[in-house]
């Protein structure tokens, strides 16, 4: 007789307290039952063949459910994933900045608007650094009062111990620098010249860490930029779909085939990230980041909302 059932049965005879149905002994945590919703199988992975794939800390019993699981969260991105918090929506402009600390006068600001108007001319911090109206630092400081956000130092980046955080073509794509982690949880994403919220959530949600954003110095930025983008980032897979099932089939195929520990997936802009933890000594409690052959990622673009 299968133990479960006899411990079923000991219960039985011991109380008047009738046998605890299937569906309540699944939900422990000795007894996991899959993590679609809908299942109808109602087998638990006592008696599955599999412990793996993990997708958002929910086991699947089988490639069907896990299907329904990423289309659930597909639309789920789709409605509300993508959707950070506003911030900042009534920014002085930089020249008035500028000008109310004393740095510029009224005569430079009125030329760099007037340059600012020529095709290609850049921005206008960029303008007046180059016309060595004033410096670097002045405008990047001024630029993080204008957002709210921490000017930061690039001098002590190391690419090899951030390119894992975000796939190249994200990183790319939005201009976003991970800069560095801040004791064990707080994770800094540096930007040139304005930051982007979107980023900075999506990767918040998928890293499991606090991240804030914050500006550096034009020149640190696109020396670290450059450096970030020569390094090897983790295995990516990209691909264009059409329609949003075809994303969520996409990413159940490699899911079922790589087997993650863990795997979680964002929307960042019009990009689906899926990033998979594909070794299970992984240990973050040491380093919550993981190194480049410890994650997978695939991106995929879509054009049409359905």
């Amino acid at each position: 007789m299968p133990v479960l059932m006899k411990r079923l049965l000991s219960r039985k005879g011991a109380s008047s307290t009738p046998p605890v149905p299937y569906s309540e002994i699944g939900s422990n945590s000795l007894f996991p039952q899959c993590g679609y919703v809908g299942c109808k199988s109602g087998w638990m992975r006592l008696w599955r063949g599999r412990e793996f794939p993990v997708f958002e800390g929910k086991w699947a019993c089988s490639p069907a459910c896990l299907q329904q699981m990423l289309e659930a969260a597909v639309l789920r991105e789709v409605h509300d994933g993508n959707e950070a918090p506003v911030m900042h929506q009534h920014r002085v402009p930089l020249g008035l900045m500028l000008l109310s600390q004393g740095h510029i006068t009224h005569e430079q600001l009125r030329a760099a608007l007037e340059h600012q108007k020529k095709p290609g001319s850049g921005r206008l911090g960029e303008w007046l650094v180059r016309q060595k109206i004033i410096d670097e630092d002045r405008v990047v400081r001024a630029l993080g009062a204008q957002w709210g956000c921490p000017v930061l130092s690039a001098e002590q980046f190391n690419p090899s111990a951030m390119v894992p955080v975000l796939p190249r073509l994200l990183a790319d794509s939005y201009g976003a620098l991970p800069l560095r982690l801040a004791g064990r949880h707080l994770l800094y994403i540096a930007f040139e010249n304005r930051i982007d919220p979107c980023v900075t959530f999506a990767l918040e949600r998928i890293s499991g860490l606090k991240v804030e954003a914050c500006l550096v110095r034009d020149s640190e930025f696109r020396r670290s930029h450059a450096e970030l983008l020569r390094a090897s980032f983790p295995k990516t897979r990209l691909l264009e779909a059409s329609s949003l099932r075809g994303v969520a089939l996409a990413m159940t195929a490699m899911i079922e085939e790589r087997k993650p520990v863990k795997a979680r997936l964002v929307r960042m802009h019009n990009y689906f990230w899926l990033r998979l933890w594909c070794n299970s000594a992984v240990e973050e409690a040491i380093n919550p980041l993981p190194a480049v052959d410890e994650v997978e990622d695939m991106i995929c673009s879509f054009s049409t909302v359905e």
